[in-house]
């Protein structure tokens, strides 16, 4: 194991790796897809002052967007939500909004898998780490579950990189649509066993795969008049079926079957889960937040990496001293556990190095 430059007690080593011997759901946030030049809410929101506004063609819309402008400028997500529903305007200005955002994730996402695919793929962390999920997990196991807020396909490459079975929830090839309102199902294998009396039986196994939820859309999703569909494939002039912050985050949450199915399999993962391994999440979705609360109130074990600690990350510290949280002190990382905090020389707070300390 590397050493962490400072004595952490064996106890807090002993306690990661449990929680890991226990196969935790992973749920991955926008500060693990910022470690890859992906925007965060700053630069979407600069973003999207600069662009929106030239791109609407109604006066209702270009009054509505300028009014709302030095609202959105300090907090995008709630500077959005003061657009109320129904006025002149807000569904121009909810389109333009997807628009571009969409086209500032697909470019960001297109530059960091060309940087990622010229890395060896062996050593990248988030591969170790899928692998590591895998193999531990129990042999009946159905899948390994991952749900991540974020809109790119970084997930996606990793797992195709770690070559592990993934699992979206689309079936096809070229035009990919939703299962239904199941949209996750249980692979099987078929093979050949002996029988206790000679002879030979079909023996059916389950086979694992990579669950990846995405509660707020992605930018491989297209909204097409038939319904959502998956097509790998950036060039598509479609609008992307995500969820955007604002205006209309919960109300395409609710009122679209395939975000409906997909935040209802979330949370049935989350209610399952062992423990929850969280990478780059802030805790400022509502709805994934309380689902969480709820699990930590019943004691559920949870590691937390992130860079740096949000009003609603220190509550949660706050309230559930179990969990053990681990972010950045100057180069080296901060770490809550059981009530106390620790320091260390080393960026633990980073994927690559946790893993070269605690697991590996």
């Amino acid at each position: 194991m590397t050493d962490p430059g400072v004595a952490l007690p064996d106890d807090f080593f002993k306690e990661v790796q449990q929680i890991f011997r226990q196969t935790p759901a992973l749920l991955v946030g926008s500060g693990f897809s910022c470690g890859y030049g992906l925007p965060g809410m700053g630069a979407l929101g600069a973003h999207l002052e600069a662009k929106v506004g030239p791109g609407l063609m109604s006066a209702e819309a270009q009054a509505l967007w300028a009014k709302s402008l030095p609202a959105v400028h300090d907090n995008l997500e709630a500077g959005l939500n003061m657009i109320p529903q129904g006025v002149a305007g807000r569904e121009e200005i909810v389109a333009a909004i997807r628009d571009e955002t969409a086209k500032l994730i697909l470019a960001a996402t297109e530059k960091a898998e060309r940087e990622i695919l010229a890395l060896n793929a062996a050593e990248l962390a988030p591969v170790r780490l899928l692998k590591m999920l895998f193999s531990g997990a129990p042999q009946n196991s159905e899948c390994i579950s991952v749900i991540t807020t974020n809109y790119d396909t970084l997930i996606e490459l990793f797992c195709d990189l770690a070559e592990l079975a993934l699992d979206t929830g689309f079936v096809g090839h070229r035009r990919r649509k939703p299962r239904g309102s199941a949209l996750f199902q249980t692979q099987y294998s078929r093979s050949w066993a002996p029988e206790k009396r000679g002879g030979m039986q079909i023996d059916h196994r389950p086979c694992k795969t990579i669950r990846l939820h995405k509660p707020h859309g992605s930018i491989s999703w297209l909204a097409t008049e038939h319904g959502p569909i998956e097509v790998l494939n950036a060039d598509s002039v479609a609008a992307r079926a995500i969820v955007v912050p604002g205006p209309s985050k919960y109300q395409d949450a609710l009122v679209n079957v395939l975000f409906d199915s997909m935040r209802t399999e979330m949370n049935s993962v989350i209610t399952a889960a062992s423990a929850l391994l969280c990478l780059g999440f802030g805790f400022n979705d509502d709805h994934l937040q309380g689902v969480i609360r709820g699990r930590l109130n019943a004691g559920m074990p949870m590691v937390l990496l992130t860079r740096g600690k949000t009003p609603s990350i220190e509550q949660v510290l706050k309230t559930y001293p179990h969990v053990v949280g681990v972010f950045s002190d100057g180069t080296g990382a901060e770490i809550h556990w059981r009530g106390t905090i620790m320091r260390a020389s080393s960026p633990l707070w980073q994927l690559d190095d946790f893993l070269k300390t605690f697991l590996e």
